[in-house]
């Protein structure tokens, strides 16, 4: 064995051992952390953010490198601004350190997958303390194919098809050998055929090479409904939710959901105990006790407290040993369901879990 991981490589056990030692980014959203699966972003993975316009993708990437920074005092981070959007404004209210965030306004795929795998490696190997790198976004790389495009051309997009594979493969490896913080941000386009908006209400260029280079891939949007809008008593709008889905993970279960709310002013993450009960509800954590066999629809019960309406539950979360009781109990949930196979191998509908003198958990839509 020893023979053979010399001249192959190392074992399965060895790259378990690797992947536990990974020094995780925690976000600002215990939600977001929590669909993570991983407690936030991996360093030396790529993170695939894609969405809407005006969703909150650069918000969270910016937020993400802010932690950076103040985490590491040394760390610096380079930012490819391809849609020259960049505001340092906002990075410093975000509470992010400017002399240490180098960003470089160019739409050229040259200056950016090149410079990464050439100059941006160079000073890597010689000891840069380069920490992150951000493209925001994709889709505004001007690839060889537009650059012959004239005004009148009616296409949408979709030419770096053909370049973003052999691009990932080049810069890929240097991200995980130097555990880079790599967030890559997409834009989509609105779905205009109405049978697909059904299924899927965005269409993204360039979403094949993505998907397939990406380690965790998360859908973006913003809640403009009248839960998702926060006003002041003025009626003026003062934050908006942000939902997060996961759509890919490399790292842990995918299909999970995180919803938390930034406000404008203050540029944080607010009302994280709602947060954190609403996370608790959806996944079984905090539930109605039942009474008489039937759930008392007043009462929440939780980490082994039962507290009289939602209300309470929120104002009991604001103590921190029980706000870390019921989030230590969301980050260990596992799904209850099994999953079935007939006799020809065919997967069958799983089904709920169901009560039982051991959990009285009622699961919650």
């Amino acid at each position: 064995m020893t023979k053979l991981t010399k001249d192959f490589g190392k074992t399965a056990s060895d790259l378990a051992d690797d992947l536990k030692k990974v020094n995780v980014l925690p976000t600002r959203s215990v939600s977001l952390n929590w669909a993570t699966a991983m407690g936030g972003i991996v360093p030396g993975k790529v993170s695939i953010f894609y969405g809407p316009e005006s969703s909150g993708k650069t918000l969270i990437a910016m937020m993400a490198v802010a932690d950076l920074l103040k985490r590491d005092p040394e760390a610096i981070v380079v930012w490819f601004d391809a849609e020259f959007s960049f505001s340092p404004n906002m990075f410093k209210k975000l509470g992010g350190d400017l002399d240490r965030l180098v960003v470089r306004q160019s739409s050229d795929p040259v200056t950016i997958f090149d410079y990464i795998g050439g100059d941006l490696k160079e000073a890597l190997q010689e000891g840069a303390p380069i920490k992150g790198v951000v493209i925001d976004s994709i889709k505004s790389i001007r690839y060889p194919k537009d650059n012959k495009k004239v005004t009148t051309d009616m296409t949408m997009g979709g030419t770096g098809s053909a370049y973003l594979p052999s691009a990932l493969k080049l810069i890929i490896p240097i991200i995980n050998e130097f555990k880079l913080l790599s967030i890559f941000i997409q834009q989509v386009t609105a779905q205009i055929d109405p049978m697909k908006a059904m299924r899927n209400p965005f269409v993204i260029t360039e979403g094949h090479a993505l998907k397939h280079a990406a380690d965790i891939m998360m859908e973006i949007t913003r809640l403009d409904t009248k839960n998702g809008v926060v006003e002041d008593e003025h009626g003026r709008q003062i934050g908006h939710k942000i939902r997060v889905k996961v759509k890919k993970n490399r790292m842990g279960p995918p299909a999970r959901k995180a919803e938390f709310l930034f406000a404008y002013d203050s540029s944080t993450v607010e009302q994280k105990e709602k947060e954190l009960f609403d996370l608790a509800v959806s996944v079984g954590v905090i539930f109605h006790p039942k009474k008489d066999g039937r759930p008392n629809a007043m009462m929440w019960e939780g980490a082994g407290r039962t507290i009289r309406g939602e209300a309470g539950m929120v104002e009991a979360l604001k103590d921190p040993n029980y706000f870390q009781a019921i989030l230590k109990e969301c980050e260990s949930f596992v799904d209850k369901r099994e999953i079935k196979v007939d006799e020809n191998g065919v997967v069958l509908d799983s089904e709920e879990p169901d009560s039982s003198e051991e959990s009285e958990l009622e699961f919650l839509p």
